[in-house]
């Protein structure tokens, strides 16, 4: 069951979606990103676990040259050298920037005491695969060289993503496993963790993903069709779909959270046991009573709880105190 504020912010949510209707747009992928936009802005909220948070434009090195990223450091920092998570944003691998995520990027920089690269990825359809994972490579490997220089641990390097940029941060520990860096942790974020079966393989999508609880089905396979649209690669590709990875040992451990009204609830459950099974560490987080992108709509207190157990997590594996 819902819990009431996620009821009620999701009525508003779908009452805006109603009036911003996107279907007839001339490019839809510019409508969704402004939908998306106004959607985060309107429902971001605020917390004080937002405060007390410094953010600096950079550039990171990208796959195809340079990338704008937000770098985001506590202004009391819980130790000297604390850890440095990279944070791909969700939004299907289409929508989504860095503005939509600052809310978030800033409560668990202040609750975790850790410093986060927030990366601005290139987008499908205009940069479908593989350029959005290539941007998120990139900068893993930057990150870790520049580690030192930021004042961060760079023992303690770690990846994030919430949806699409779940699926990003999963294929990216997937790759640092083969050829570095080494990463501390990976936190999978309600993620896209199977483009390859069909929707009735996993039960939360049909019990989810009418559209009636933010995610749809429909947006799930189009803005797959948009990722996957230069051709050339299948949705069952490993690089795609890492629950399809033969080999899923030596993987930095991992934090996988999912919602129990998500579409995605079932295959991101689905790869934290086959994780676990290959002796990849895994911490698996059910919340129950919300939905799929809870994490940045500050209006809720679930929002504001999980973050703060993400934040203790981090401090756990950064030797730090809890908040």
């Amino acid at each position: 069951m819902l819990d009431p504020q996620s009821r009620a912010l999701l009525a508003d949510l779908n009452a805006m979606t109603r009036q911003m209707d996107i279907r007839g747009a001339d490019d839809l992928a510019v409508a969704a990103r402004a939908q998306a936009a106004a959607i985060f802005k309107a429902f971001a909220g605020t917390s004080p676990d937002e405060d007390g948070v410094r953010a600096t434009a950079i550039t990171v090195q990208g796959g195809d040259g340079d990338r704008p990223a937000r770098l985001y450091r506590s202004e009391t920092p819980a130790q000297a050298a604390p850890a440095l998570v990279v944070f791909f944003h969700g939004g299907g691998w289409a929508v989504g920037d860095l503005d939509c995520y600052d809310g978030m990027m800033r409560a668990l920089c202040r609750l975790s005491g850790a410093v986060f690269l927030s990366l601005d990825y290139r987008l499908a359809p205009e940069h479908g695969f593989p350029a959005g994972l290539e941007d998120a490579l990139a900068a893993t490997r930057w990150a870790a060289r520049a580690a030192a220089d930021l004042g961060c641990d760079p023992d303690r390097l770690m990846v994030m993503g919430d949806s699409a940029g779940g699926n990003l941060a999963a294929v990216v520990a997937h790759q640092a496993r083969e050829s570095g860096p080494r990463l501390a942790a990976q936190y999978l974020l309600y993620p896209v963790i199977d483009a390859s079966r069909p929707h009735e393989a996993y039960p939360s999508r049909m019990a989810h993903g009418d559209g009636d609880l933010f995610l749809s089905r429909d947006a799930i396979s189009g803005t797959l069709a948009w990722y996957l649209a230069a051709g050339g690669t299948e949705p069952g590709d490993p690089r795609v779909s890492p629950i399809n990875a033969r080999n899923l040992s030596g993987l930095a451990p991992a934090y996988v959270l999912v919602a129990d009204h998500d579409p995605l609830r079932d295959e991101g459950l689905a790869y934290a046991r086959r994780l676990s099974a290959a002796g990849t560490p895994v911490t698996t987080a059910v919340i129950e009573g919300t939905i799929h992108g809870f994490l940045t709509f500050g209006d809720l207190d679930v929002c504001h709880a999980a973050r703060r157990r993400i934040a203790d997590d981090i401090r756990l594996r950064q030797g730090s105190p809890a908040g």
